[in-house]
């Protein structure tokens, strides 16, 4: 492992268990087995290393989503955040109603996330009627949900979250939920479809004017 590689591997970890505020460069140099004053070569200090993690894991997350259709990027947000819940457990440390480290930056990259998802509705992966906003925080909601309040998971779910057959279950359960949108969409077109065509041929029975013709 390079050495850059294992300072973020062990920033992740102090950050996971102590929240920004919480974490020590100390204690992450040495758990890196480097010295402090390398790390701030890198990094610059404790906020350079968050923003490294930062633009990682948002790295990462535009490339699941991007390369996959949206009920597989769905399942694979839950594997990831199990396989990888240092940034869940991060998340979740941040103190509520402050101004996280790296806002600015999360933001524009969150904002690219509401727009591609937006591009998915309009393809129709998930309903029109939906609000983007509110789609992509139920579902990031729900991938990090086995990580984040485990003994809720495991009460709903009566199996252990962090075993692989509750985490391979619940992935699929995540994904046809977001199928589910999608077909209640065609099943809604195809619905009126049907009735403007019964429509149109109730009228034909009852002798209406074909266009073009005059009425009687």
């Amino acid at each position: 492992m390079g050495t850059r590689r294992a300072i973020l591997t062990a920033a992740a970890a102090e950050f996971a268990a102590h929240g920004f505020d919480g974490a020590r460069v100390v204690r992450i140099a040495e758990s890196a087995g480097v010295s402090h004053q390398l790390i701030t070569y890198y990094f610059g200090g404790k906020r350079g290393l968050y923003e490294a993690l930062s633009d990682q894991w948002l790295a990462e997350s535009m490339r699941v989503s991007q390369s996959r259709t949206f009920a597989d990027a769905a399942r694979r947000y839950v594997h990831w955040a199990h396989e990888d819940p240092s940034w869940v457990h991060t998340l979740t440390r941040e103190e509520p109603g402050t101004r996280p480290p790296a806002e600015d930056e999360r933001a524009a990259e969150l904002f690219k996330h509401v727009e591609e998802l937006r591009e998915r509705q309009a393809r129709g992966e998930f309903r029109s009627d939906l609000d983007v906003g509110a789609v992509a925080l139920v579902f990031f909601a729900a991938s990090i949900a086995p990580v984040a309040i485990p003994w809720i998971a495991r009460e709903l779910g009566q199996q252990d979250p962090d075993s692989p057959e509750f985490i391979d279950h619940y992935a699929e359960q995540v994904g046809l939920i977001v199928s589910a949108l999608a077909e209640a969409t065609t099943a809604t077109q195809a619905a009126q479809a049907a009735q403007a065509a019964q429509a149109a041929q109730a009228a034909q029975d009852e002798g209406s004017p074909v266009d073009g013709e005059p009425q009687d």
